[in-house]
């Protein structure tokens, strides 16, 4: 049966004006309910296509294929489109819209064998940034939907969208489209979180949750590594570090740089006779008494995979011989690594080539180090520096190292730096919470299409909120290390970076929305490595009679220890928090489910600084009600901040948290996880 449509005189209005060809127009007062795209079920057939909708593609039209289809969803028709070889193509609309006015874009999407760029979703050509949830692989019928402002557009132009910035395979079907004014958009304190507990959960890499130490100030020398101290072992470890990494589970720790790598040379921090040498990329005398058999020693002791960064300046063979020495059961390095008391083989699986180098011979030492390491040991997992704050893939690294890479690196800073210590209020801060999600789909489509997005994984593996504080550095030469200028630019550096005010809820609540974003993208991400681990802007200050967590510890721990293994399929709808020019959602949210499909760890987001949010929950269809059991990550103030004198003054509470017909009230700046059991 054909669906009856009962057409009120503005919708038939509508009809009139898609027939003669305009874009579709609203009058004035009328409600908010009524779908202002024309035959949005399209059960209406036009020649070959569907009344009030046409054809296009940006790219593969050749190869793309738009048919009307039956059953729909709902009714007897639905369209779709199809392509063997790969598009970037849509059906498409215009209607006339009220400025400054809020709109929700929905519809249901099904997709089979849908494979490269985003995949198939609804967007608005002429606002690029307004789009649905992409709906990619094999999925029944998903109901997307968006919300968003129309500021001084008056007409839209509509897109059923297969591909997305980049050419997909397979087929999207498409059903039950809508475009309707929102008289109440999400409210500033408001959201709503949908679980569709039925969908297929995805498993996640538990590297996201990983670590970067360079040789810089007291990350190594005072931080992880310091002979002679009272709360060091036999062999210098501080052992209140090692307990509080255990503590986050780090699964895997990025050595020894950074920039620091551009001068080190691996063999003099090895072996009983060890060379001191002047880094001036960071200005200091580098003694070496920590180095690679130091280093895996460490990873050992806390559970953590070494990942080594190779000097991306050095010859090839400098470098292979680093890796012979970590990795060969026989030969001159083998033999110098078991004269320096290590028999077995080190193991280390993960390497990278250089640090943040984008030019041709950079490239080109990463297309033959890797090459020559993959012959020589085919197990071990490579990258090297893919893209930074933001930018894109480098063309001429996937022509010419691509077939070697199993990951490409990216790097990014939410909070820059400057001469004097720049200190950021917390609405500054939390507004940079989305640039890491919108850095990754960037790469991950980029990855697609350049054909490698099914086999090369992102390893974020330099992360923060706030970049590090160097002044006067790096450099590429240093002619006195003991000059005063340089003293006083190495003393300055170190003192503004353990200003432990600086790290506050807006750390805490960044982080967690950076593992969201990863997590969401579970397919795409293999490694993220907080930069630093340990001092600087890390977790966890180290100082000579102990440690503090700062806040954005407790919330790396509440990641890495309380969230099942599995995302599961998650839609939130909420308000924007407004700051200047920039915003970003007021809430943010991930589901985590263990394999059994029944135990749930729910993260929730609150930016907002001084409000609560009264978020819905709602899993599949079922809203939750009732008291369940929490954790809770917030404190007095947006600025709360941990030091030596206060280490608790931000720890997270045990406790319960009462739903009432779907709602619980998030307190303000405040990470929550709820756990939830679904029998």
């Amino acid at each position: 049966m054909r669906k009856i449509i009962m057409l009120t005189l503005a919708a038939l209005l509508l009809a009139l004006h898609a027939a003669a060809g305009h874009p579709v127009s609203l009058a004035r007062d009328a409600g908010p309910a009524l779908n202002l795209l024309p035959n949005p079920s399209f059960e209406e057939k036009e020649g070959d296509g569907v009344r009030g909708w046409k054809t296009h593609a940006w790219a593969g039209a050749d190869n793309t294929r738009w048919s009307v289809e039956s059953p729909g969803r709902t009714g007897e028709l639905c369209v779709t489109m199809t392509s063997a070889k790969g598009a970037d193509a849509a059906w498409t609309t215009t209607v006339i819209v009220k400025p400054d006015t809020f709109y929700r874009l929905s519809g249901w999407i099904k997709t089979k064998d849908v494979r490269g760029a985003a995949g198939a979703l609804l967007n608005i050509q002429n606002m690029q940034e307004v789009r649905t949830a992409a709906v990619s692989g094999t999925k029944a019928w998903t109901r997307v939907s968006t919300v968003f402002q129309t500021e001084a557009a008056t007409n839209l132009q509509i897109n059923c969208l297969f591909g997305s910035w980049g050419s997909a395979t397979g087929q999207a079907w498409y059903d039950d489209v809508a475009l309707e004014q929102v008289d109440d958009p999400p409210q500033e304190t408001q959201a709503t979180v949908a679980i569709d507990t039925s969908a297929r959960s995805v498993p996640y890499s538990p590297m996201i949750f990983g670590g970067f130490l360079e040789h810089f100030d007291n990350q190594i020398y005072g931080g992880v590594f310091e002979p002679g101290s009272p709360l060091a072992d036999e062999r210098g470890f501080r052992k209140d570090v090692i307990e509080a990494l255990k503590e986050l589970k780090v699964p895997v720790i990025r050595w020894p740089g950074g920039c620091f790598v551009d001068a080190y040379h691996w063999q003099k921090g090895v072996g009983k006779k060890r060379e001191p040498y002047g880094d001036f990329r960071w200005g200091v005398i580098e003694p070496n008494t920590f180095g690679t058999d130091e280093f895996i020693e460490f990873c050992r002791r806390i559970g953590a995979e070494p990942y080594i960064c190779l000097n991306g300046l050095a010859p090839v063979q400098e470098n292979l011989d680093w890796v012979a020495y970590c990795n060969a059961k026989e030969g001159e390095f083998a033999e110098m690594r078991k004269a320096n008391g290590h028999r077995n083989p080190f193991d280390v699986r993960f390497w990278s080539v250089g640090n943040e180098r984008y030019d041709t011979p950079y490239i080109d030492r990463v297309r033959d180090t890797t090459k020559a390491m993959k012959a020589l040991y085919p197990n071990v997992q490579t990258t090297c520096a893919g893209a930074q704050d933001g930018s894109a893939i480098n063309r001429y690294l996937m022509d010419q190292a691509s077939v070697y890479l199993d990951y490409v690196s990216l790097h990014s800073y939410g909070l820059q730096r400057a001469d004097e210590l720049p200190m950021y209020d917390y609405l500054s801060a939390i507004s940079k919470s989305g640039e890491p999600e919108a850095f990754i789909a960037r790469v991950s489509e980029a990855l697609k299409q350049a054909g490698c997005g099914d086999r090369i994984k992102i390893a974020y593996d330099e992360w923060n909120l706030r970049a590090w504080q160097h002044p006067g550095f790096p450099r590429d030469g240093v002619e006195n290390y003991e000059a005063p200028a340089i003293r006083e630019l190495v003393e300055r550096r170190g003192k503004q970076n353990d200003v432990a005010s600086q790290y506050t809820l807006a750390d805490a609540l960044f982080s967690a929305s950076f593992f969201n974003a990863c997590l969401r993208h579970a397919e795409d991400v293999g490694m993220a490595n907080i930069a630093p681990l340990v001092n600087t802007r890390g977790p966890l200050f180290v100082h000579p009679k102990g440690i503090v967590k700062r806040a954005h510890f407790h919330a790396m721990a509440l990641y890495a220890n309380e969230l099942e293994s599995r995302v599961g399929k998650l839609d939130i709808e909420t308000g924007k928090l407004t700051h200047g020019n920039q915003s970003i959602s007021v809430a943010d949210a991930i589901a985590t489910v263990d394999e059994s499909g029944k135990h749930w760890a729910i993260a929730l987001v609150n930016r907002h600084p001084d409000k609560e949010v009264a978020c819905t929950v709602k899993m599949k269809d079922r809203l939750l009600d009732g008291d369940y059991a929490a954790i809770v990550l917030a404190g007095d103030s947006p600025e709360a901040f941990n030091d030596i004198e206060h280490p608790d003054r931000v720890a997270p509470q045990q406790t319960k948290l009462a739903f009432t017909k779907g709602v619980v009230h998030l307190p303000p700046h405040s990470l929550v996880i709820v756990k939830v059991l679904m029998k």
